[in-house]
């Protein structure tokens, strides 16, 4: 399933992990993969028609390194300024993750594969912006809103656009075969994943984009409720 050719959402694909250009009269990103993504993310910038300094706002849905890896470099790039949930804000700035546990027998097997994370300074940056409650990005020609959606992790953050179109960070996931919608490896709290999946589905989405895999009928994630 792609996004239509309507559609201001642009998957930017970074190896395992996504990233997403969302189209506006200032664009918004939504995550910056591993250190290093950075040019990736200009380039796609650039192919959309945005300079470097158009872009308005970077969104980090959650503080793993993966997510975060590069916010650091595309914000001393582009001058945008960072959004986090409050409750991720020190993990942001100090380079590290929040805590990665394991939510199914895969998830404890890959814990033991990633280890811990070391703080890396160098690739933290502090967060301009701190939310805990929705926040509309109207500001910058996007008709939709940033949500507190916690379970992956406690300050997971979503965004809903008015497109019918949803980015859920790690709240679902399709990394590995058979690439269908599930229910996250890793979740700091399994039943809130469950209630930020219901507050998503409330908001009636066609298309839900996933940090690894995807995209997904809103169908598709509703089921793994049943």
């Amino acid at each position: 399933m792609t996004a239509g050719s309507g559609s201001p959402v642009i998957p930017i694909p970074l190896g395992h992990v996504n990233a997403f250009l969302i189209r506006g009269t200032r664009p918004v990103v939504v995550d910056t993969g591993f250190p290093g993504s950075a040019p990736k993310i200009l380039s796609v910038l650039q192919k959309e028609g945005y300079r470097p300094w158009d872009l308005g706002l970077i969104i980090i849905t959650h503080a793993h390194l993966d997510h975060t890896g590069s916010a650091a470099a595309l914000a001393g790039a582009t001058g945008a300024p960072v959004l986090v949930h409050t409750a991720e804000a020190d993990y942001l700035a100090a380079g590290t993750s929040a805590p990665v546990v394991p939510a199914s027998l895969t998830g404890r097997f890959l814990r033991l594969m990633i280890g811990k994370h070391a703080p890396a300074p160098d690739l933290g940056v502090q967060a301009v912006i701190r939310i805990n409650a929705p926040y509309r990005i109207d500001a910058f020609g996007i008709n939709g809103a940033i949500l507190p959606t916690p379970g992956h992790t406690k300050g997971s953050l979503s965004v809903s656009l008015a497109t019918g179109e949803v980015i859920a960070g790690d709240l679902v996931t399709g990394l590995f075969p058979p690439l269908r919608a599930r229910l996250p490896i890793f979740a700091e709290d399994a039943a809130e994943v469950k209630a930020s999946i219901r507050v998503l589905l409330a908001t009636a989405p066609a298309t839900i984009y996933a940090g690894h895999g995807g995209p997904f009928p809103g169908s598709d994630v509703e089921a793994l409720l049943q």
